[in-house]
């Protein structure tokens, strides 16, 4: 049965990949994240439930490292997706160090002969607990690793249920308002609370193996000593497939909290006498640079600050005003970014430091913003300043 989910989860997350990657590149975080659980899943499957000298020796050791990417990949995922970006700081990088460390530590083993594989997976199946004893790491104990991955786990989705609680109170009413963005909100509460309770369960079969474990304990024993946590987390496990199934967004839309909102409400004539006020208020509030170069600048941000209705907002968008919101804010950008570059701001900053100055959160969009409203790159419209 464990074979058969983890090759499920995979096969989900090459189709979540398919569909999603092009619109949100979050989806690689998540994706990453269940196929690294499925591998470690599988790993245990072929040393514990049926022994596989051959598909241990090449899953042992190689993929310990992974296990320490699961807890960060799962936080950049949740966060990003709160927060409508892609981007990683600095101190993001942070998170990789244990992954880091760890890889440095077993790497000479990657350049250790099959035959000598073969011959600890063996040792592995018929002795157990010799993994204590047998050390594929140069930096420290080998079995640390193996105490450590479900604590970090456990530390990165606990946190990141209280930043989805926190988020939940900043922002219920505009949640409830959106019924795709809260499809996509309960799937992160769902998706973290059950790694919150495997990561539990398999740090308490880790200490447990740890504590019991002697010179004649062998696999089956392992598995008969905690048999319903065995089972209780061969249900949890199975809960990600069907689960990726029961939220069809994830898989086939975009799985991230939009800042669309979607509305055809027509007002009367005396709602849209006073709301060309409030439009103009709006495009007040849009102009203002604090705002317009913020990156996640969106409609609900409007709404808020100016305790508007999101329809209403549209309205005098798509109506008063005749522009969408999108276009009315790439093209103040462009017109922020031109004056940069027309005065000495490259003297200071780079084409990098301009950009994001502009408010745009990739080089990319940047340049093809830039094109789309001035018929030239960025470089063309330097050299046209020259002329």
């Amino acid at each position: 049965m464990t074979l058969f989910i983890s090759t499920s989860v995979i096969i989900l997350c090459i189709l979540l990949l398919r569909n999603n990657v092009h619109k949100n590149k979050n989806s690689l975080y998540i994706c990453f994240s269940l196929i690294f659980i499925s591998l470690i899943a599988m790993l245990h499957y072929f040393n514990f439930t049926e022994p596989n000298q051959f598909c241990l020796a090449v899953l042992a050791v190689h993929i310990i490292p992974l296990g320490y990417l699961i807890g960060p990949f799962l936080y950049f995922y949740t966060r990003n997706t709160l927060i409508h970006t892609t981007k990683l700081s600095k101190t993001d990088y942070l998170h990789f160090l244990p992954f880091v460390i760890s890889l440095i530590s077993i790497f000479p083993y990657f350049f250790t002969d099959f035959d000598s594989k073969l011959k600890i997976a063996q040792v592995l199946l018929d002795r157990p607990h010799y993994i204590s004893k047998i050390n594929t790491s140069w930096l420290y104990p080998s079995y640390i690793n193996i105490l450590l991955r479900p604590i970090n786990i456990l530390l990165f989705s606990t946190y990141n249920l209280l930043m989805l609680f926190v988020f939940y109170k900043k922002n219920k009413k505009v949640l409830l308002d959106k019924r795709q963005d809260y499809i996509v909100f309960k799937w992160l509460i769902v998706i973290n609370s059950i790694i919150v309770l495997m990561s539990i369960g398999y740090t308490n079969l880790t200490l447990n193996f740890h504590n019991t474990t002697n010179d004649l304990t062998t696999s089956e024993e392992i598995i008969n000593s905690r048999l319903l946590l065995n089972y209780i987390l061969s249900m949890l496990f199975c809960l990600i497939p069907i689960l990726m199934l029961v939220f069809p967004v994830i898989l086939y839309g975009d799985n991230k909290l939009t800042n669309k909102v979607k509305s055809k409400v027509v007002f009367n004539k005396d709602d849209h006498e006073s709301l060309i006020t409030t439009a103009a208020l709006i495009l007040d509030f849009v102009k203002k640079e604090k705002n317009l170069l913020n990156p996640n600048f969106a409609i609900t941000d409007i709404s808020s600050a100016l305790n508007l209705k999101s329809k209403e907002v549209l309205y005098c968008f798509n109506v008063i005003l005749e522009i969408k919101f999108t276009t009315l804010r790439k093209e103040l950008r462009i017109d922020f970014a031109k004056k940069e570059l027309s005065s000495d701001a490259l003297l200071f900053h780079s084409m990098e430091g301009i950009w994001m100055k502009s408010g745009f959160s990739s080089r990319t969009s940047f340049f093809v913003a830039f094109k789309e409203v001035t018929g030239m790159t960025p470089l063309e419209y330097l050299k046209s300043l020259e002329i």
